[in-house]
């Protein structure tokens, strides 16, 4: 009996053709965004296999005609899915999460201009994309491939040897371990988009993701640590050598051996999460009350209440990097920067989006930049921002604010419905003031921070029947620093505008137009500064600011060139200055300890003397004797011992640092991870209305 070889030499054809296509556009993104260091792809070629199995299984099944259709739109649809993230990548210096696609058509309308100089930037990788389409072209032109369609007895061989081929690799998994952040870990339990495509590459990434939006995932679980008890030790409560000097009288110094609990005490409220978890019927509330249970609240302390009564004043800054401050260039900057707080280890725990940067900042969580596993319905919110819009968030400052009887507001020189602002802001308590709804348009890309606080600052400092400004509560989120970082005035007028102003600096012209674009900044503070001062009001204001994340337009090497040194290509993504500043403020306060942009919320809570509930949220009181740690988006950390690299699983010592506690890392693994899902439980089953509400 002869075999016939035919529908074998088709499985074949496309299988080797779609093989070579997934692996050229899987290694071309990986090098072009992760580099060679990336380390070895094994996951992503086995992957590799069983997709393109699959994908030659489909096509050998179709009469010729229908074969060459089909195999033509999953060549084309991966050359898009490919060619998305490269872009997306250069555009942001991170990959993108398929539940960002709902921010596609206004992402384009609003930074079409920079998106199309980033697709111009990347034009070497995607003419390597589009290489299989252009080689299955010429085959098709040369009559290749042919053969008869498989018979149905092979199409269910095929079909059953992709499985074995697909789940042999699942089963693979276990072999470098099951630890955490492990790809078994990745896979199965605690989702990493970063660490997902690194491991399994963009397809399966992709397939990950949808799965889960459709049929939810396993969600990660708490892990539950023993209480961690310390020795007591009063001397550690000054250890960041701080000292003060303010307009108002201090308390003397006690020189009797007092903790902090006792002295000042805690930032709790008597919620009994043991009483709650014994009475749940509903197991995942339960854990959560549970976990809620073994933290530590952190105690108020001397610095609790500092700022009582006056008006606050938060500045989130588009893109904005210290490394611009001079002392000559940016004078007030540099003046906030050098006398009022001095945070010199603090981290940005976003790196690359405005939204998650804002979530962060305002709710003292960590955003879930993926929004997976909490099914289809949730897809259309595309960032935690506007997952949380209906959400009760009571230590939002605006929320805070308002709960005292002071007005608070958000101000935003960009349209007040992008992410979704006009409805998640006035959700976090403020009167939300962006174009059209309280600002008038202006007809520049990007927008004037000037002209933001030209048209707000009336607003604010208006008298009230008495003569009087009455205390406020100002959140602004300012534009003028945003990419793409040309002096073209038909890519970024700011920049062009104070071109004459950077135009001795010796940087290239990429970096001379970001600090130009950040010019902007320093101006609209200088008059910010200047207008309180005229309303009599600065010296009852306390000033605080900091970045929504690094200049990813940028990359760490010309940030560096910037910085005039070589940079971290991984931390230093990160670091950044949280600026605290108020003319009361007689001698700056150094603050050593690592500290993140989570910690912002409660730090300036206690600073205000507003009560909040610590063990709720994911930062802590930079200035309690809560252990310093700075959590990174990525997972990664920073303490006073380490540098932990999430991506890389690397550990650094800091300097004077010989060896780690035994079980250090993996112990702070569990605390990190633990924050992440704390942070999207609280998110999406609502957890605060249940407490506070039912």
């Amino acid at each position: 009996m002869k075999l016939k070889l035919a529908p074998y030499r088709l499985v074949l054809f496309y299988f080797c053709f779609f093989f070579a296509d997934l692996l050229l556009s899987e290694l071309t993104v990986r090098f072009f965004t992760l580099g060679f260091m990336a380390g070895f792809p094994g996951y992503v070629i086995l992957f590799s296999i069983s997709i393109a199995f699959i994908f030659a299984t489909i096509c050998s099944a179709l009469k010729p005609k229908a074969r060459k259709i089909v195999s033509f739109v999953i060549s084309s649809l991966a050359f898009i899915i490919y060619a998305v993230q490269l872009v997306y990548h250069r555009f942001c210096d991170a990959f993108m999460s398929i539940a960002q696609i709902g921010m596609g058509g206004a992402a384009l309308t609003t930074f079409g201009a920079a998106a199309f100089l980033k697709t111009l930037e990347s034009l070497g990788g995607l003419i390597l994309l589009i290489l299989p389409i252009i080689a299955l072209i010429i085959l098709t032109k040369k009559g290749k491939p042919t053969g008869e369609k498989t018979s149905f007895k092979l199409l269910l061989i095929n079909v059953v040897l992709f499985f074995a081929l697909h789940f042999g690799v699942v089963l693979c998994l276990p072999i470098v371990g099951t630890h955490i952040y492990s790809p078994f870990d990745i896979y199965h339990d605690t989702f990493v988009l970063e660490k997902s495509i690194k491991n399994f590459g963009i397809l399966s990434t992709l397939r990950l993701e949808i799965r889960t939006i459709f049929f939810g995932s396993s969600e990660s679980e708490l892990i539950i640590l023993p209480p961690v008890t310390t020795e007591s030790d009063s001397s550690q409560t000054s250890e960041n050598s701080q000292t003060s000097e303010i307009t108002e009288s201090t308390e003397p110094y006690q020189t009797e051996e007092i903790s902090p609990e006792e002295k000042y005490g805690l930032n709790q409220s008597d919620i009994d999460f043991a009483k709650l978890a014994a009475s749940s019927v509903d197991e995942d509330i339960k854990l959560l009350h549970t976990y809620f249970d073994t933290i530590q609240p952190t105690n108020k302390n001397e610095y609790t209440g500092m700022f009582e009564g006056y008006n606050l004043i938060l500045i989130n800054c588009e893109s904005f990097s210290h490394h611009v401050i001079d002392e000559e260039r940016t004078p007030m900057l540099y003046k906030m920067m050098t006398e009022g707080f001095i945070f010199t280890d603090y981290y940005n725990t976003i790196c690359d989006n405005t939204s998650n940067g804002e979530y962060a900042l305002l709710t003292g969580l960590i955003p879930d930049t993926s929004l997976l596993g909490k099914g289809w319905k949730t897809f259309y919110n595309y960032n935690s921002s506007t997952a949380s819009k209906e959400n009760l968030l009571p230590f939002c400052l605006g929320n805070q604010f308002e709960s005292i009887g002071v007005d608070a507001y958000a101000i935003h020189n960009h349209t007040a419905s992008y992410y979704g602002r006009n409805k998640t802001h006035p959700n976090m308590g403020y009167e939300f003031i962006a174009f059209k709804q309280g600002l008038k348009v202006v007809d520049t890309y990007p927008t004037s921070d000037v002209s933001m606080m030209e048209q707000a600052l009336p607003m604010l400092l208006e008298p009230n029947e008495n003569g009087e400004i009455e205390q406020f509560h100002a959140y602004f989120l300012t534009f003028s620093g945003h990419m793409p970082y040309s002096f073209s005035e038909e890519y970024n007028d700011i920049a062009a505008k104070n071109a004459p102003l950077v135009a001795d600096l010796s940087y290239s012209n990429k970096v001379r137009a970001y600090v130009a674009c950040q010019l902007e900044l320093e101006f609209a503070v200088e008059y910010l500064v200047e207008q309180l001062e005229a309303a009599g009001v600065l010296d009852k204001t306390l000033i605080a600011l900091t970045n929504d994340h690094y200049p990813y337009p940028l990359g760490v090497e010309l940030l560096g060139e910037l910085a005039e040194e070589e940079l971290d290509p991984h931390f230093d993504k990160y670091r950044s200055k949280f600026l605290l500043w108020s003319p009361s403020i007689k001698e700056p306060i150094i603050v050593d300890e690592p500290c993140c942009s989570l910690d912002m919320l409660p730090t300036l809570s206690n600073l205000m003397g507003i009560e909040y509930e610590s063990r709720l949220l994911a930062g802590r009181d930079i200035f309690s004797d809560a252990e310093p740690i700075a959590i990174l988006a990525d997972r990664s950390f920073v303490t006073e011992k380490v540098f932990y690299n999430c991506e890389s699983d690397e550990v650094i010592l800091r300097d004077g640092i010989e060896e780690l506690p035994e079980g250090y890392i993996e112990n702070l693994q569990i605390i990190v991870k633990n924050h992440f899902t704390a942070s999207e439980e609280i998110l999406y089953k609502d957890y605060y209305r249940l407490l506070y509400e039912e």
